[in-house]
């Protein structure tokens, strides 16, 4: 066997090297996603159109959630006491919360974990934690996942989501929540989006019901315990106001009068009053684009007439941003104006639980036509050829059509982490050699 000469150890080496450096930049950089191409996104099931908005952690350099001790509210003191009352010692032992004595009386609290829709505010526990004296030194990180992940672990209420401890040897069971059996997770709304949402049409949906807009939008400015009072005290009243509303309901059908829209909302969403919801942000005339491919097979004006979408916006200025780019690409801009005339706010589950049963709907009304044709209907290409050309008779509720949009700052700060890695390294010591071996 021949040895190599060191001209061809070198070019084997920057060969190996310009290697390394493509697969590295090919990976930090991001890629394009093709799937929904000339496919629809509105096909996917309800919860997995929210996975492109990022949510935000504190967290260790290894990911684990930085726990916080949140006060138990009035009414789930309540509930707890009943259920503690009645059922076997074990069930009422596993869904007590957590008890932490404090310096002057016993508070009752509990674990939870947060899901920061916003960068700054995950900074911002992130900067407060860092004052406290045991913290100073601690390695405190900021780690973005996703919505749906954080949906998902925030479903899980009482006794909340298992966190990977071992299960007790002696009794077999899972360890409580004072033992690290299980922790709960809670998703921070942003309260720069809240502060937009306060001033928007529908703000009740996502608990704003001051006695005007610039009401709850001045006290989204305040401090957070300002704010959390301030909800807490709504929270009292809420169950006399709602029944306050339910009578003027009923008092104004006796007199054949018509509910105000107001009204009507906040008797809708009464159990919004002192909380606060996901906001998402709609505005009537503002549709998104068919992908490019398919307004060249389809044609322009049979892609905008079938898979035209409706956008929900996680960003109100994201919103503004493209109603600007939409009236400065058209071709009758002076007949849009400058500003939507009028933008509304959603709570973003409310949205997400109502797709999800219009789309149980639909899928249970196909398969009751597919058992009322029998063996034709469990073959699915006769009876794809069998309804084609057929219209459905159900009437549409056009939310087949929503999707929505990712906040453009979240999806900046998703990047910039992802970019800045861990900045811990797991690899071993090298070994010496050569000389100094």
């Amino acid at each position: 066997m021949r040895a190599s000469s060191p001209q061809q150890l070198l070019l084997l080496s920057l060969a190996s090297a310009s290697l390394l450096l493509n697969s590295a930049t090919s990976a930090a950089a991001p890629t394009i996603n093709l799937s929904n191409l000339l496919g629809s996104s509105t096909t996917i099931p309800a919860y997995e159109r929210i996975l492109s908005q990022p949510v935000f952690q504190v967290t260790t350099p290894w990911g684990s959630p930085y726990m916080l001790f949140e006060k138990y509210k009035d009414e789930e003191k309540a509930i707890e006491m009943e259920s503690g009352n009645s059922g076997n010692d074990d069930t009422a032992d596993m869904d007590k919360f957590s008890r932490v004595q404090q310096k002057d009386d016993m508070q009752d609290t509990r674990p939870i974990s947060l899901y920061f829709m916003d960068e700054h505010d995950a900074r911002a526990l992130a900067d407060e934690m860092k004052q406290m004296k045991h913290m100073k030194d601690s390695d405190l990180r900021v780690t973005c996942s996703s919505l749906g992940k954080a949906v998902r672990s925030a479903s899980n209420l009482g006794r909340g989501l298992p966190t990977g401890q071992g299960i007790d040897d002696k009794t077999g069971k899972l360890l409580t929540m004072d033992d690290g059996g299980s922790l709960r997770h809670k998703v921070v709304p942003s309260k720069r989006e809240l502060f937009y949402a306060a001033r928007c049409a529908g703000r009740e949906r996502v608990g704003c019901f001051g006695d005007s807009p610039n009401e709850d939008a001045d006290l989204l400015l305040q401090p957070q315990d300002v704010i959390e009072a301030n909800k807490m005290q709504a929270r009292r009243a809420s169950k006399k106001n709602t029944a306050r509303r339910i009578q003027k309901a009923r008092q104004l059908e006796k007199e054949g009068l018509m509910e105000s829209p107001t009204d009507r909302l906040r008797r809708e969403y009464a159990h919004m009053e002192g909380q606060v919801g996901l906001p998402v942000f709609y505005s009537e005339g503002l549709l998104k684009k068919p992908p490019a491919l398919r307004r060249i097979f389809q044609g322009a004006k049979s892609a905008w007439a079938t898979s035209s979408l409706t956008p929900l916006y996680f960003s109100y200025e994201d919103l503004m941003k493209d109603w600007s780019i939409m009236r400065e690409r058209s071709n009758n801009k002076n007949k849009i104006p400058e500003k939507p005339p009028q933008v509304e706010v959603f709570n973003m589950l409310d949205v997400v639980t109502s797709i999800d049963k219009d789309q149980w709907r639909a899928e249970r009304r196909s398969e009751l036509v597919r058992d009322q044709k029998g063996l034709v209907g469990k073959i699915p290409i006769l009876h794809n050829l069998i309804n084609t050309g057929k219209k459905s008779a159900s009437k549409k509720s056009g939310l087949e059509k929503v999707v929505f949009v990712p906040s453009s700052l979240g999806i900046q700060a998703k990047e910039r982490i992802s970019a800045a890695g861990s900045m811990k390294t797991r690899l071993r010591p090298m070994r010496a050699w050569g000389k100094d071996a």
